[in-house]
């Protein structure tokens, strides 16, 4: 499947659109950041950026016939139910990118302020 087509939309989401990490100080080679999910952010857009993280995690990792950088540890951030109900969405954004209970929650003021599109985002791959 292709995400090339998701590229722009992505980039365009900037840091407020991924996750965050928790950080746990481990004295092992493998260091691990449970991912901790923005509230506001839908399981459809979820689910395109964790398919975008595992090809970007794929391209990143040891080449064949190559060694890893000595002194580094490798990095996992397993899926986690952890949810930051302080983070900021980004506004703007087609209204399926927004969590439906999320976007409930808010006044109208804040709905406004937010700028949701009407229009629906395809997340087909």
């Amino acid at each position: 499947a292709s995400l090339k087509r998701h590229l722009a939309f992505v980039k365009g989401l900037g840091s407020q659109g991924m996750s965050s990490d928790e950080s746990e100080d481990e004295n092992t080679r493998t260091i691990s950041y449970p991912r901790v999910y923005p509230a506001w952010r839908s399981g459809q857009l979820a689910s395109l950026l964790w398919k975008a993280d595992d090809v970007a995690a794929t391209n990143v990792s040891v080449q064949i016939g190559k060694r890893k950088k000595s002194g580094t540890q490798l990095r996992i951030r397993p899926h986690t139910d952890k949810v930051n109900e302080e983070a900021a969405a980004p506004p703007g954004l087609p209204h399926n990118c927004y969590d439906a209970t999320w976007l409930g929650k808010l006044s109208q003021r804040q709905r406004r302020e937010l700028r949701v599109q009407d229009a629906e985002y395809d997340f087909t791959t």
